[in-house]
This record gives structure tokens, C-alpha cells and sequence, in this order.
């Protein structure tokens, strides 16, 4: 696997990266719009390239404090280590289902500014963050590239999961539909072919050159919400329903279903000690079918209860200690092999 070099095609020529003196023996490499072109951030007019604190304050830099705004993963990248421990199955980049097959698994996509949530799915969502228009110039990879390395390979890894999600032509346009890919410099969307030519550039990146969020795919949001309980005592990585009413409705439901059994054996351990009691009575000679049902017939469903949670709590063991040895060893094979575990959607090998 090799690192990004240069675009082979770039789509958006009016930005610069020069070197400018900073104090009197200081120097730093500058992102600036080039004469005569638009004085601000390709697809963001807020962010001006012609005021002096955007590059060159001695004490700030405001242009990479946006850029980090708008792609650090430092939060989700402190949470991977532990989800390792709750069954996350797919330590591959590779494990990204193209956009049109995400409809094959009832997904809806749910496009955000949040570099967060990129690639992260809760049952029928599924979000993904938009490329800005940017990263269509060499200047703005040059300039991140000497501003801040972390953050630099954490863009190479987001935009090369595009090279996941669009696979195919179909693919392509519903991005375009969707807002992903942005306009070119005069503004008209890239073609498929150029598109292509684009993101090959990104294609072969190793997990070498990225930062520890873009080594997965995507990521399961009710797994991230259970590391961030555990591992920093969060309620939750990201709340889908921002209401204590929701919230409570999906944290009490499994306790709720706990109550509900425990209901369901006292209520039969109630009816068995009821037909003890009636065995000592008349009845016993009037009813004794009835009576002896009602004595053991609670005694089935109790053992038939108690072995269906054993079996449903065995199952989810096997399974969470495959998905765990299955993940330890795809990281192993990827040492050897980097395309280990690369199947992007199905039965994961």
C-alpha cells in the first residue's frame, strides 16, 4: 500500500499554498486564494483566505481550527481500542457497502456535517458527510499535509472510503443527487469518468498513512453508545432521539423484558405452590388431573423459560467470541495480507 502523492486530477485551481513569514525568523506554509480568483474556502464563503488571521497569526491559526472542526474523529478514534470488546466485526476499511446496495439492508442515508458520524449506522439510518469542494485542489492537501499530520491522514481516510461508496456508475449519480460530490470550480458536477480519475489517486492508501477511525468501515452507533458508557461514562457517543422520553424508551425496554419474565416465573412458581396447598384438600380426589397439570405444568414453563435464556445468552457468547476472534484474526492476516477481510457487505471472511 502506498501513500497519496498528488491528485491526478484536480478540479479546483484557484487556491495556493505558499510559504509565509509568521514572526521574524518563523515561517508556515499559508493556504491563499490566488489573484484575481474568489477570496474564500472553495463551497464556504463564511471562511475568508484573505484575512491575516485565517493563516498567519503567530498565536492562531483559525483556517486549521475549521478544518479540524470539520474533520477531526479524535473523539470516535479514543473509543476504538474498547470496541474491539464488544463485538465489532469488520477491522477493514474495505468493509463499506457501495451507496446503492445500502438500500439492500433497509438503510436510509442521512447526510451530515459531522465528521463523527461519517459511515456510522443505527438500524434503518445511516449517516455520510458530504466531500467539500476543497478537496478537489492540490493546495489545500499540500497545506494540511504541513499544518497538521493527524488531521491530514484522517482526511486521506475519509475521502478514500468514497472509494468505497461509489463503486459503480449508479452509485455515482445518487451521490450527485444526494449533494455528496461537490461542483467543480465552474460550477458543474465532475462525469463519472472524471470522478473516477479523481478518487484513484486515493484508491491504494494504507492504513498506514490514515488515522485509527478510517482502519474500519462503518461503525454500529448502539455498540459506540455502549463503549462510550463503559470506557468514558457517557450516556451515549450520539443520541438518534434528543428526548429524555425516547432515551428512557430504549434504555428501559431490555429491563422491562427482564421484569416481564421474572413476572412470568413468579406467577407460575404462585400457581405450583397453589396446587401443593389444593393437594391436601378434597379437591385433589374431585380434580386430581387438574390439580397435577397445575403442579407441573408451571414447573415446565419455568424450565422451558430458563432454558431458552440460557440458550439465547449462550448464543450471544459464541457469537460475540467469534466476531472477536474473527476480528483478532483478520487483524493478524492483515499484516501479512492487506486485503484480508475485504468483502465489503455479507458473510465477512
Amino acid at each position: 500500500m502506498i501513500p497519496f502523492e498528488s491528485l491526478a486530477k484536480e478540479f479546483h485551481h484557484g487556491l495556493e499554498c505558499v510559504q509565509a513569514k509568521i514572526g521574524e525568523k518563523e515561517t508556515r506554509m499559508i493556504l491563499t486564494a490566488k489573484p484575481g480568483q474568489k477570496q474564500y474556502l472553495p463551497g464556504q464563503p463564511r471562511i475568508r483566505l484573505d484575512k491575516k488571521a485565517h493563516n498567519v497569526d503567530g498565536n492562531q491559526d483559525v483556517l486549521l481550527e475549521y478544518f479540524e472542526k470539520c474533520h477531526n474523529t479524535k473523539q470516535l478514534d479514543s473509543l476504538l481500542p474498547f470496541m474491539r470488546y464488544i463485538f465489532v466485526q469488520t477491522p477493514s476499511y474495505q468493509h463499506i457497502s457501495p451507496l446503492h446496495h445500502q438500500g439492500s439492508h433497509a438503510r436510509e442515508i442521512k447526510v451530515t456535517e459531522d465528521p463523527g458520524l461519517h459511515l456510522v449506522w443505527y438500524y434503518e439510518l445511516i449517516f455520510i458527510k458530504p466531500i467539500p469542494a476543497y478537496f478537489y485542489s492540490q493546495a489545500f492537501w499540500t497545506y494540511i499535509k504541513n499544518a497538521d499530520t493527524l488531521l491530514y491522514h484522517t482526511c486521506l481516510g475519509f475521502i478514500r472510503s468514497y472509494y468505497m461508496l461509489i463503486q459503480f456508475e449508479i452509485d455515482f449519480h445518487r451521490a450527485c443527487k444526494l449533494r455528496l460530490i461537490p461542483e467543480k470550480d465552474d460550477g458543474v458536477l465532475p462525469t463519472y469518468e472524471e470522478w473516477c480519475e479523481f478518487i484513484e489517486a486515493f484508491a491504494h492508501v494504507g492504513d498506514a498513512h490514515v488515522n485509527r477511525r478510517y482502519h474500519y468501515g462503518e461503525l454500529r452507533l448502539s455498540r459506540i453508545n455502549r463503549a462510550a458508557f463503559f470506557s468514558k461514562g457517557k450516556l451515549a457517543y450520539f443520541h438518534i432521539y434528543p428526548q429524555w422520553g425516547s432515551f428512557l424508551e430504549h434504555t428501559l425496554a431490555p429491563i422491562i423484558t427482564v421484569f416481564a419474565v421474572c413476572s412470568v416465573v413468579l406467577n407460575s412458581m404462585q400457581v405450583s405452590l397453589a396446587a401443593i396447598q389444593l393437594g391436601d384438600m378434597t379437591l385433589e380426589d374431585a380434580w386430581p388431573n387438574f390439580v397435577d397439570a397445575s403442579l407441573w405444568f408451571p414447573i415446565v414453563v419455568i424450565l422451558g423459560i430458563a432454558v431458552v435464556l440460557l440458550v439465547a445468552l449462550a448464543g450471544v457468547c459464541v457469537m460475540g467470541t467469534m466476531d472477536l476472534f474473527r476480528g483478532n484474526k483478520v487483524r493478524r492476516q492483515k499484516k501479512r495480507d492487506p486485503k484480508a477481510g475485504s468483502r465489503s457487505h455479507g458473510m465477512v471472511g
